[in-house]
């Protein structure tokens, strides 16, 4: 009996110990550490990052929360060892804004990939599964279930032949108030890609906000950026090289905007409102 103690308490003391790689997991450092998944068309013009919210945590003061305008998405990427287990748990919160009782509220859609094969950004289906509706990493192609109180969601998976990078990618959607806290991931031989996972332009300053005439961008470096700005149809009014770091932004009508700046191949993006 003594050995089957001794054995159970170094199980648990290993699961316990179980290293967490996810840079500011608790937000407790405002997004460091997250970046926002780009791409998209249509209503869902980029995904930008949520509000950094220091009132309503699950485990202290801070998390982060999204109120339906745009999809959001919160990203960070890992290096892994594939036949390895891969361990994510999140918290989160998820209503309906418009007052319906089913629809899009958020999920998780993490993926699996090789960024080296001729199809980088292409999902490598997990060890046992076949597409997304099957994936628990992509909730099986479903939505997470309205929860007024915070709701914990564990996921165990294994990286599949020919993956390299896992991308751990959380998002809410067009007509849910969202908030999501308290991110973990784990696997053996696994680490942070730094390069992908710090991806926000140091120093960055964007304004004013809301703006009329022209917009100011300042950043650390102060080298050469680009800057796109995108309606909310998904359309680009401005796509330019900035000098003396404004844009003219004259001829855009009133109403909220992305912003998309790029800077030495890193990016950023940033709600802008349009008086």
């Amino acid at each position: 009996m003594k050995k089957i103690y001794s054995l159970l308490l170094i199980a648990l003391t290993s699961l316990s110990i179980a290293q967490n790689l996810v840079v500011n997991p608790t937000f407790s450092n405002v997004l460091t550490g997250w970046s926002s998944t780009g791409g998209g068309t249509g209503t869902n013009p980029l995904y930008v990052l949520p509000s950094h919210v220091t009132n309503e945590g699950q485990d202290d003061s801070f998390s982060v929360k999204y109120i339906a305008t745009f999809t959001t998405g919160l990203d960070q990427k890992f290096s892994v060892v594939p036949g390895a287990t891969v361990n994510v748990s999140f918290w989160y919160k998820a209503a309906r804004t418009d007052g319906g009782a089913t629809g899009n509220t958020a999920r998780i859609w993490s993926l699996f990939t090789d960024p080296t094969s001729a199809t980088p950004t292409t999902p490598i289906n997990p060890t046992g599964t076949t597409s997304s509706s099957d994936d628990p990493l992509r909730n099986n192609n479903s939505y997470l279930a309205q929860a007024s109180s915070w709701t914990q969601v564990t996921i165990s998976s294994t990286v599949p032949v020919g993956a390299t990078v896992f991308q751990l990618q959380l998002r809410a959607y067009n007509g849910a108030t969202v908030s999501f806290d308290n991110i973990s991931f784990s696997s053996p031989g696994a680490s942070v890609l730094g390069a992908e996972s710090f991806s926000q332009i140091d120093g960055m300053k964007m304004y004013p906000n809301p703006a009329k005439n022209n917009l100011f961008i300042e950043t650390a470096l102060n080298s050469d950026i680009n800057v796109a700005i995108i309606d909310v149809l998904g359309k680009e009014v401005i796509n330019s090289k900035v000098s003396n770091n404004a844009v003219n932004i004259s001829g855009l009508t009133p109403g909220m905007y992305i912003v998309k700046i790029t800077e030495e191949g890193k990016t950023s993006t940033k709600k802008l409102i349009i008086e």
